[in-house]
């Protein structure tokens, strides 16, 4: 539900979290997956207006509000807008509010580094996510 704050978000596959690469605040940073260390690049906050924030003020976007299969998945200043909002499912699927696809570790990989893209949701373990202090 909304109102989870300062979580990691780890694959349940991978159990590695959602990283912004080398703590990076600018605009178009592409969150990966990485070994979870718990610091503030991996601390993410689901807002009551279903925005992933990290840093206080960036927020999870669907690149060029895209709604297709390989959308890349980056941060960007909130602004609001239907592609920065997201639902977190019961079933650990994490949806675009926008196009309903899931946050999706490309090709199913594992390794740190692994980048994140939206896809049609299918049930795998690397469209699944659990949050955690």
């Amino acid at each position: 539900p909304p109102g989870q704050q300062n979580v990691l978000i780890a694959g349940n596959q991978s159990g590695r979290c959602i990283d912004v690469p080398n703590s990076s605040t600018s605009n178009g940073a592409r969150p990966q997956l990485w070994d979870c260390h718990g610091g503030n690049n991996q601390r993410w906050t689901h807002t009551t207006n279903r925005t992933l924030t990290v840093y206080g003020n960036k927020c999870l976007d669907a690149s060029g509000a895209g709604s297709s299969n390989g959308t890349a998945v980056l941060i960007w200043d909130c602004n609001g807008q239907a592609n920065q909002q997201w639902n977190l499912n019961s079933n650990g699927t994490i949806t675009s509010a926008q196009s309903g696809l899931c946050l999706d570790a490309v090709a199913s990989g594992t390794a740190n580094g692994t980048q994140l893209h939206l896809w049609a949701c299918h049930g795998g373990a690397n469209q699944q996510w659990s949050t955690r202090n």
